[in-house]
């Protein structure tokens, strides 16, 4: 049989063919599923007619006026249980929780609902408390009444006042010095960020115009020693001195280089680099200028080196046609050690483009010098005057030749040098203007 929850009995009933509960309690269909009776299509399946119920709540203050009970309908014969049709359920799913729309039923019986019982005890089924403490002329009456007095406090000292409330002032001093000082430190920092190019310019123009004046200084010097390498007739001692002058022409060019090649400093975002690259053309000065300096000693350099080499080349001693064989042995040693060191000085020579001609023939002579020696040396053993005799006048003539002919090229390494110095110092005036 058909069963749904009864509100009235507050248990879960079997229904009745007229769709009340076994006691006789209609059954409230409601939403939700849980209160819910089963639909008027399987009622009617069953041969009983399901109650219809006003949609619509009477008021809990006006009791709704009794219907009259329509006398139900006799009972139709019910068909045996073997004999029933196959019971089928055709309300879909969301009617079954309860939240489909409801059908409307013809309702064959109303009856009067009885006031349920309330579960909890009314308003004015609580006693009042007999006690009058909670009452507040109780309370003030008691108080006034009582005798109890408080120690007093000997020591006590009011409070220190705030002297902004004291005042009157709605701000404070210190917040406003603050805030100025933030301010001002603001503003100070906006135009230190702003003057950085100019400054950073200035500095590095004043660095510029120190190093390329220090570089500038040494030019005299540097013309006199271009004067000292180039001249054939300058002793070893001349040549050292030079040597001193274009080491500081090379510190000072290398210094210049370095100063060019400095990188300007990095500005922030947004801040005009102008000034910076205004000192571009400067650097470029500079660059050029310290280029020129640096080839200039390099290849002055290479020309000294050259000279004090050449020096040790050729230093022959006495040559006689006729010698004893004591003074024929010493001859063959001071010839053997000028040989040698010959040898070695013109292999140490410099590749200067100027003296490449010079280098080449002061080779070819040391090659003859080491067959000459021989020549020479048996020609005095074998005292062949003949033959002793144009052997020293040969060699004698040959390096008196090749000493001659380094004028020539010291001359256009000189001529070289000094337009060099000529254009360096156009390039440092360029600097320092």
């Amino acid at each position: 049989m058909p069963s749904a929850y009864c509100t009235t009995c507050h248990s879960q009933v079997s229904l009745r063919p007229d769709g009340s509960c076994s006691e006789g309690h209609p059954i409230i269909p409601r939403k939700g599923g849980k209160h819910r009776a089963p639909s008027s299509g399987w009622l009617t399946k069953i041969g009983a007619s399901a109650p219809t119920m006003p949609r619509s709540r009477p008021s809990p203050k006006t009791r709704p006026t009794p219907k009259p009970v329509t006398p139900p309908r006799e009972p139709q014969e019910q068909p045996r249980p073997q004999e029933l049709p196959p019971i089928r359920y055709d309300s879909t799913l969301i009617e079954m929780f309860g939240f489909a729309e409801e059908r409307a039923v013809s309702a064959t019986a109303t009856a009067v609902l009885p006031e349920p019982e309330p579960l909890v005890p009314r308003l004015r089924e609580f006693r009042l408390p007999s006690d009058r403490v909670g009452d507040t002329s109780t309370l003030v009456t008691r108080l006034w009444e009582s005798t109890e007095t408080a120690p007093l406090i000997e020591d006590w000292k009011p409070d220190r006042v705030d002297p902004l409330v004291m005042s009157g002032r709605t701000f404070r001093w210190p917040i406003i010095i603050a805030a100025i000082l933030l301010f001002i430190g603001g503003l100070a920092v906006i135009q230190a960020v702003q003057d950085m190019p100019e400054r950073a310019a200035t500095e590095a123009r004043a660095t510029y115009h120190a190093v390329a004046g220090d570089y500038q200084a040494l030019l005299p010097e540097a013309d006199d020693a271009i004067a000292v390498i180039t001249d054939p007739s300058a002793d070893t001692s001349a040549l050292s001195d030079a040597s001193v002058s274009l080491s500081a022409f090379n510190d000072g060019a290398r210094n210049l280089f370095d100063a060019a090649a400095e990188p300007l400093p990095t500005m922030p975002p947004l801040v005009s680099r102008a000034q910076l690259d205004a000192l571009t053309p400067i650097r470029q000065s500079m660059a050029g200028a310290a280029e020129i300096g640096l080839t200039l000693e390099r290849r002055l350099g290479d020309t000294l080196s050259y000279r004090l080499l050449y020096a040790k080349t050729f230093q022959l001693p006495q040559l006689p046609t006729v010698a004893t064989q004591d003074q024929i042995s010493q001859i063959g040693v001071a010839l053997g050690l000028a040989v040698t060191s010959t040898n070695d000085a013109i292999g140490n020579l410099p590749d200067e483009p100027f003296l490449s001609e010079h280098k080449l023939a002061a080779f070819q002579l040391a090659q003859r010098l080491d067959d000459w020696q021989i020549e020479y040396l048996e020609a005095l053993r074998t005292g062949d005057t003949a033959t002793a005799g144009p052997l020293v006048q040969e060699i004698t003539q040959r390096v008196d030749a090749l000493n001659t002919e380094l004028g020539a090229p010291l001359a256009a390494i000189g001529e070289w040098a000094q337009t060099q110095l000529q254009t360096l110092q156009t390039q440092l005036s360029a600097v320092n203007d």
